[in-house]
Order: structure tokens, then C-alpha cells, then sequence
């Protein structure tokens, strides 16, 4: 028999319908990603977890939430964080001072999310900054490899700290 792999899937509210509750029971649904719009404020986004964790607790919540122009909550609480091209800029300055500052924002993106029941981020992006670009742009940490792999290291350090899944 083949096995498939388990699909993540979205909804489009900020709470749970019925027809939801029995796409996120289906054996082949492995988690559910959140966006922007499954957002109202810090207490309903806690609630909606909650409510899929009692559906099913082996799902897993996931958001792409990063700093910048990708953090999709934005308020009640949650931590404006910068742009990941900001800590390559700070590391041209001071390379301690940026690896301390990736770490801090790992922590804080990772115990912010996971205080409201969200499992894992996809973040740090990886991609080198090779200048205009309208997908990465200021997402992406710096245009020298090893600058990138320093921050990120950093950033997913601070993850961890934080109890936080994340996916490179």
C-alpha cells in the first residue's frame, strides 16, 4: 500500500467551522498553517489552537512568521521584529552584537508564538541577499554565505530556547 506524506492545510477564518474541523480530522492532514487573516488578536489566536489541539493534538500548527514585512501578528503583544537584512547590517558594525541580536529575535518570535500554541515557524530564510528582489528582498540576512549561516545559526538558537520547531 503507498504511503503518503501528510498534507498541511489552511482555513480561512478565525475560528474553526464544521467543515473545518472535518478537513483537519482527515488521516492525510498533518498540520495547519496559519495567515494574516486567521488573526484577530493574541486571545483568539490561543483559542484557535487550542480548539485544533482538542481536535487533534498530533496536528501540528505552523506560521511563517519571520520579522519584516512576513510576521503575520503584528499587534496585541506581539513583537515588531526587523527585517533579517537588518542583523546583516548590524554584523558589518559589530559581528557579536549581531549574533546576540539574531538570537534575541529567535527568542522572542519563538516564545510569542508558542505561548499561543503555534508549533513551528518557517524561518530563518537562507536565501544570500543578492540586492532587488521582490520575494526575498529584506528577508534575507546578508549576500556572504557565511555571514547567513552565522545569523541563522543565531536566530534558530534563540528558537530553541524558546521550545520553538522551525524549518530553514
Amino acid at each position: 500500500m503507498p504511503r503518503h506524506a501528510p498534507l498541511i492545510i489552511d482555513v480561512a477564518g478565525t475560528q474553526l467551522t464544521d467543515v473545518d474541523r472535518q478537513r483537519l480530522a482527515h488521516p492525510l492532514v498533518g498540520g495547519l498553517i496559519l495567515f494574516a487573516r486567521n488573526w484577530e488578536g493574541r486571545a483568539q489566536l490561543t483559542a484557535l489552537c487550542a480548539a485544533v489541539k482538542r481536535l487533534r493534538p498530533d496536528l501540528l500548527i505552523a506560521v511563517d512568521h519571520e520579522g519584516g514585512r512576513v510576521q503575520r501578528f503584528r499587534s496585541d503583544g506581539f513583537t515588531h521584529l526587523p527585517p533579517m537584512r537588518r542583523l546583516g547590517e548590524l554584523w558589518m558594525q559589530d559581528p557579536l552584537r549581531a549574533q546576540d541580536a539574531a538570537t534575541a529575535c529567535g527568542r522572542v518570535l519563538g516564545a510569542e508564538l508558542r505561548a499561543c500554541g503555534v508549533d513551528l515557524s518557517f524561518i530563518p530564510v537562507l536565501d544570500l541577499d543578492w540586492g532587488p528582489s521582490g520575494v526575498i528582498g529584506d528577508r534575507a540576512f546578508h549576500a556572504d554565505a557565511r555571514v547567513v549561516t552565522m545569523l541563522a545559526k543565531g536566530v534558530m538558537h534563540g528558537l530553541l530556547q524558546a521550545g520553538m520547531a522551525h524549518c530553514a
